[in-house]
């Protein structure tokens, strides 16, 4: 490349240096013009500016030096400030400590988050003490208002205070005689010993027992045992038995029962060798011993002769009802004109009195009373006669028209005369019925297969099912035959029987207890099971032991 000349050079460098020159020139002239228009500006600011007083410039002075002091104290304030900072140490310390604050004031902090939610609940609570002062002076006026009615109000009398011994619960020994007394309508029943009652009624039913025997032909037992003292292996009483001696001129009686021949098997359905009614008896001996038996009466009998209440002595009627099973029990209705008033029993010498002392001198004899909710005050003066005496007591609440008194729950043991069953009644019973029971065993026993087919469901279609429906009956009513038709039919020939021979006075156990009739039982039909037993469930519950027959316990106070 070719190097510049110099002149030329210099030329570059004049030019360059003019035009500076005119910048240069040019920027003084903006800025002189600035300096005049901000120098108009100025004055015409302060031109305009309101003119400032004596009293105006002092006070711009004094608020001058207070502002200056201000601006030093805080000055001071913010070295102070600067110099109690804390160190970092320090700085984490706190923090922590903030920490731990913060999380031991949780609860607060939760409990200070709902505040609105409280605040609510006062405004609720507000409303609601408005609402209540408002029924308080409705309650208040209401009451002030009875308080003038009450004044105006004659005075009660207060009554005699009653002396109520304090109770001692206890349970009343077992072997103890209860004596039952009833307090109804204001007067006082003397119960006495419920087994009173019951055999009063039982020696009715059998001196009427030829009006009150079952005397229909029916399948079932005709008879049952009386039970004497004695026991068996298992603990069990035993019947009462008679020896019978069967001679020519027995024989000669009892003809019509050599024609009738009862069939006879075992479970398998094998026929034993025939034989009549007399010789099933006594078989190849002359001499049997037989369970002395009584024979059952018709419930529909007895309820018809007692009718409603049509029996009993002075203070009570006597009810009949079914009981348990083959029981029958009976239940006391009071008369309206029985039993005493309480003036006539807290008499000197009364009735009530004769039997206090007469429970006194048994220490095992207490007093029961039921009472009725409108004689109270009758059982409270009963009750303080009979605590003169130191007789032990115990009551219940009763409500109702009859009562059924029980006794305590015990097996006793009684004297009873045989000589009482009536011999030739019996003989009728078994002539009558005998000879019915015969004729239906045979015919169980001949039509025993077709009866149980005809016992097959008619939509038990499968031949398996049937065929399992067949021998589960099959084995079934050969049992019932056995065990229940067999000796339905000979029982009441031996019970006809044993009467003869039985006689005199004798202990025998008695399974009942009041309300139920001691020695008195009712004919119930039976008969033979019509399908299989089905098998038991599973998820079925065992059943309840059955309760101790009658009686129940009895609570002192």
């Amino acid at each position: 490349m070719a190097k510049r000349p110099r002149a030329e050079e210099e030329r570059s460098m004049d030019s360059l240096m003019d035009a500076l020159t005119n910048v240069v020139g040019i920027l003084l002239l903006i800025l002189i013009v600035l300096s005049l228009q901000i120098t108009t500006a100025v004055k015409k600011i302060v031109d305009n500016l309101p003119p400032v007083t004596i009293e105006e410039l002092e006070a711009i002075k004094v608020s001058r030096e207070k502002s200056l002091k201000n601006l030093e104290e805080l000055r001071q304030t913010h070295q102070k400030t600067q110099d109690n900072l804390p160190t970092p140490d320090e700085a984490a310390q706190i923090a922590v400590e903030l920490e731990d604050f913060e999380k031991n004031n949780q609860e607060l902090a939760d409990k200070t988050a709902d505040i609105a939610e409280w605040q609510k609940k006062v405004e609720d609570q507000e409303a609601a003490k408005v609402e209540n002062d408002t029924k308080v002076q409705t309650a208040d006026a209401r009451n002030r208002e009875l308080a003038a009615l009450l004044a105006t109000t004659p005075e009660q009398q207060a009554l005699a205070a009653k002396e109520v011994l304090m109770p001692n619960p206890r349970v009343a020994e077992a072997d103890s005689r209860a004596l039952y007394l009833v307090c109804k309508g204001g007067r006082l029943y003397f119960v006495g010993d419920p087994y009173e009652h019951a055999f009063k009624i039982r020696d009715v039913i059998e001196q009427n027992f030829t009006d009150l025997a079952f005397t229909g032909k029916a399948i079932g037992s005709y008879t049952y045992e009386v039970k004497d003292t004695k026991k068996n292996d298992a603990g069990a009483f035993l019947a009462k038995t008679e020896k019978f001696r069967l001679n020519r001129r027995d024989r000669e009686g009892l003809a019509s029962w050599e024609n009738l021949t009862p069939v006879w098997s075992n479970r398998e359905g094998v026929e034993a060798k025939p034989a009549n009614v007399i010789d099933r008896i006594f078989g190849a001996q002359e001499e049997a011993e037989l369970a002395v038996s009584k024979f059952r009466y018709d419930i529909k009998k007895i309820q018809a002769f007692f009718g409603d209440g049509k029996f009993g002595p002075k203070d009570f009627k006597y009810h009949i009802a079914p009981g348990n099973g083959d029981r029958i029990k009976m239940a006391l209705e009071m008369k309206a004109d029985g039993g005493w008033t309480p003036d006539q029993f807290l008499a000197g010498n009364s009735e009530f009195e004769q039997f206090c002392k007469q429970a006194a001198t048994n220490r095992r004899t207490l007093f029961f009373y039921y009472v009725a909710p409108d004689s109270f005050e009758t059982y409270l003066q009963a009750r303080s006669k009979s605590e003169q005496f130191r007789v032990p007591a115990g009551w219940s609440v009763w409500e109702g028209d009859k009562l059924e008194p029980r006794a305590a729950p015990v097996m006793p043991t009684v004297r009873y005369n045989l000589d009482r069953l009536p011999d030739a009644e019996y003989m009728k019973i078994a002539d009558a019925v005998g000879p019915f029971l015969v004729e239906e065993r045979n015919k169980e026993h001949a039509e025993f297969t077709d009866r149980v087919n005809q016992s097959v469901p008619a939509d038990l279609t499968d031949a398996a099912a049937r065929t399992d429906f067949v021998n589960k009956l099959t084995t079934e009513r050969r049992e019932w035959g056995v065990a229940r038709l067999q000796p339905y039919t000979i029982a009441i020939f031996q019970a006809a029987l044993a009467a003869q021979k039985a006689s005199g006075e004798t202990e025998i156990v008695l399974e009942e207890h009041p309300p139920e009739i001691p020695g008195i039982r009712i004919f119930q039909a039976s008969a033979p099971p019509s399908k299989p037993t089905p098998p038991p469930d599973p998820n079925r519950p065992p059943p309840r032991p059955a309760p101790a027959a009658g009686g129940t316990t009895l609570i002192l106070d």
